[in-house]
C-alpha cells in the first residue's frame, strides 16, 4: 500500500508529498526544539522502512519547523528513563531511523536551524544535506556526560576528517553551515531568512533526481555508499558490478534511457523493483 493512501498523523511530526515522487517528513515540536522521544523516533523509523518499500516514491526530505532542525533526545524523557532504571537504547537504528540506517533511497536533510547531538547524528548519515546559512551544527553530549555512540564519529570522521570531528566531539563547539560545508559535510548553503525556504530548496533538489532513473538512483546511492562504508575503492567496484550492475541492466528503464536518447524525447521512467 502506498503511503501517499495511508491516514498518517502524528504527534510531533507532519508527513507529505511535496511533488510526485517525494515524500517529506516535517518534525513539528517548536516548543522543545524539535527534540525526539522514543515513541516519535519508532514513528518515523517506520515512515523510512515504509518508504523504502513504496515503489512510488524515490527521494525523501527531512526538515523541522521554527528555529530548530532536530536538537536531539529528549533529554527530560531519557532523565525520567534513568531514574526509573531503564537503559535507553537508541543506538540501532539510531534517532528516528537516520544515523545507522543503510535503506536503499536516497533522503535529503534539510537542516532549516540548530542541528545538535543526536540531530546531528541524523544529518551525517543523510544522503545529501542542504542547509540554511543562519543552521548550527553542534555535538553537545560530552558536556552532558554523554558520546554520540549511532553512528556520527566514524561517518564524521570519513567526511570531514579525523582533527575537524575530534574539534567537534571533545570540544562540544557550535559550527555554523558555511564551515561545515568547507569541511565538505553540507552540500549546499541556502540564504533562506523565511520559514521553510530550506525545504523548498530540498524539494528542487528531489526533483532534480526524480528526473533521472529510479533505478539508477538506488544502484549509484549504493555504489557510493559500498566505498564510504568500507573503505576499499576496489572492492566496492567488485560488488556493485557483481551484484548491482546486472540487475539495473535487466531492468526496463537501462533500456528507456538509451532507447530516449536514441530518439531525442524525455525518457519514460517505471517505478523500480529494484
Amino acid at each position: 500500500m502506498s503511503l501517499r493512501t495511508q491516514n498518517l498523523q502524528f504527534q510531533h511530526f507532519q508527513v507529505s508529498f511535496p511533488a510526485e515522487h517525494i515524500v517529506q517528513v516535517t518534525i513539528n515540536r517548536p516548543d522543545k526544539l524539535n527534540c525526539i522521544n522514543k515513541a516519535t523516533s519508532r514513528e518515523i523509523a517506520g515512515i523510512w522502512e515504509r518508504f523504502d518499500q513504496d515503489e512510488s516514491l524515490w527521494v525523501g526530505i527531512i526538515t523541522g519547523v521554527g528555529r530548530a532542525f532536530c536538537t536531539g533526545a529528549d533529554l527530560h524523557e531519557w532523565n525520567a528513563m534513568n531514574q526509573a532504571g531503564v537503559v535507553n537504547d537508541m543506538a540501532a537504528p539510531g534517532l528516528a531511523g537516520l544515523p545507522r540506517r543503510a535503506g536503499k533511497k536516497p533522503i535529503i536533510a534539510a537542516v532549516n536551524g540548530l542541528c545538535m547531538g543526536g540531530g546531528f547524528e541524523m544529518v551525517a548519515n543523510c544522503d545529501v544535506v542542504i542547509a540554511a546559512s543562519s543552521a548550527e551544527f553542534s555535538l553537545p553530549e560530552a558536556k552532558r556526560g554523554i558520546v554520540p555512540v549511532a553512528g556520527c564519529l566514524p561517518r564524521l570522521a570519513r567526511t570531514i576528517g579525523l582533527q575537524r570531528t575530534m574539534d567537534l566531539v571533545l570540544t562540544g563547539r557550535s559550527v555554523d553551515a558555511r564551515t561545515l560545508s568547507e569541511w565538505g559535510l553540507v552540500s549546499r548553503v541556502v540564504d533562506a531568512a523565511a520559514d521553510g525556504g530550506v525545504a523548498r530548496a530540498a524539494i528542487q533538489v528531489a526533483q532534480e533526481m526524480c528526473r533521472n532513473s529510479p533505478d539508477a538512483l538506488i544502484v549509484g546511492r549504493v555504489g557510493v555508499r559500498m566505498a564510504w562504508e568500507n573503505g576499499s575503492v576496489e572492492d566496492a567496484v567488485s560488488a556493485l558490478d557483481r551484484d548491482w550492475y546486472p540487475r539495473l541492466r535487466e531492468a526496463p528503464n537501462f533500456a528507456e534511457g538509451i532507447r530516449a536518447f536514441g530518439e531525442k524525447r524525455p525518457p519514460k521512467w517505471l517505478d523500480s523493483k529494484l
